[in-house]
């Protein structure tokens, strides 16, 4: 249930052109196209920046920066999505749900390595795991 959620979310992006947009509940990071957020309230507490991929051995290594912008900690869940050189998503075997605490005015790098070399783009999808 909650990979064809988050498999909605992705697709209703990709429809929409991916520039800057919200959908209601569902924030596309201004300045960072590989950034899907869970909501819009989330969204003005958090920046990310220093998107950036690289191979390592073949395969596709994606790293992004959050900051926490506000005065409180946030708890985050988030999932990388790969996907080949013609946009289409690569299938994992076990879909890997990230959870962290990122504190007050913290800055932390997502990372992950793609789980093939078919791999060329990646998303993040980020929610806020309280609510």
């Amino acid at each position: 249930m909650k990979y064809r959620y988050a498999l909605s979310i992705l697709l209703a992006v990709l429809v929409t052109g991916c520039s800057g947009i919200t959908i209601p509940g569902i924030s596309l990071e201004q300045g960072n196209h590989h950034v899907v957020i869970g909501n819009t309230i989330l969204a003005n507490k958090l920046d990310f920046s220093r998107s950036q991929t690289e191979l390592q051995g073949g395969y596709l290594h994606a790293s992004v920066d959050v900051t926490n912008k506000t005065d409180a900690a946030i708890s985050l869940s988030y999932r990388f999505y790969w996907y080949d050189g013609s946009g289409l998503e690569i299938c994992h075997s076990i879909p890997t749900l990230q959870t962290l605490i990122i504190k007050p005015n913290q800055r932390l790098s997502l990372q992950a390595l793609a789980p093939t070399t078919a791999a060329t783009q990646y998303r993040i999808v980020v929610r806020d795991t309280q609510n």
